[in-house]
């Protein structure tokens, strides 16, 4: 049932941890972030009508979650095909609800166009049901598959190093195959910071960077539980 939980982290310095500890909690907040994303689209969705000056901001906002959580679960298989590559004893296998929930978000994508070129035609529990619809496979995909990256399952032959050099060369991909306009605003957006200050792990330029990347999208971080600049919490006024 929405709203979907969140799964345990902790606050520890990423970076002073063991690799593959850090590989967990990298892939565990990024989880949590999509996680706080869809319970959004779901309490804003009957709060808003076809003719509310921000809905068609909102149906973009639904659109970017269904892009994020999309790629981070390319994201989780890529880095579990290289892992595979580098390691020989690590077994990888295609999990079958990631299928469902990329299908349930391409059926999503087309509601939202759908309603975009006529917004009379939109009606909240539409969209509540697509989500609940993809409920059971968005929780096999983010709150279970989450242990394939837990330390004990992870095979001991490879190195700190070698880990780290995946998790980074997983992060390249990432950013690689996004718009970082919307990529990195989104993570520091739906990141709790009193969870963690050590996550998104983003340099001092991007930091930086941030309020100019923010305008590229203004209207899509009204709706994210914090604000992208300041970290701060708010309150989405829909």
């Amino acid at each position: 049932m929405f709203p979907l939980p969140l799964l345990p982290t902790v606050p520890d310095d990423l970076e002073k941890m063991k690799g593959r500890r850090a590989l967990l909690y990298q892939n565990t907040f990024m989880k949590n972030a999509l996680i706080r994303a869809l319970n959004i689209i779901y309490g804003v969705a009957p709060k808003l009508n076809g003719s509310h000056f921000a809905f068609r901001q909102f149906m973009e906002y639904v659109e970017t979650v269904c892009d994020m959580t999309s790629l981070h679960i390319q994201g989780d298989e890529v880095f579990c095909k290289s892992l595979a590559q580098h390691c020989k004893a690590y077994r990888w296998t295609s999990n079958r609800s990631t299928a469902v929930v990329q299908d349930s978000l391409k059926s999503l994508r087309r509601l939202v166009r759908d309603w975009k070129k006529d917004n009379k035609s939109y009606h909240y529990t539409r969209l509540q049901g697509c989500l609940s619809g993809m409920e059971a496979p968005i929780i096999e995909v983010l709150h279970k598959q989450v242990a394939k990256f837990s330390g004990d399952v992870l095979p001991q032959s490879i190195s700190d190093e070698q880990m780290r050099v995946l998790i980074t060369d997983n992060m390249i991909w990432l950013g690689s195959n996004s718009d970082i306009s919307i990529l990195l605003p989104f993570c520091m957006s739906h990141h709790d910071i009193k969870t963690s200050k050590y996550w998104p792990p983003v340099t001092q330029d991007a930091i930086k960077a941030m309020p100019e990347l923010v305008k590229e999208h203004p209207t899509l971080w009204k709706f994210s539980p914090f604000d992208p600049i300041s970290r701060s919490g708010q309150k989405c006024l829909f």
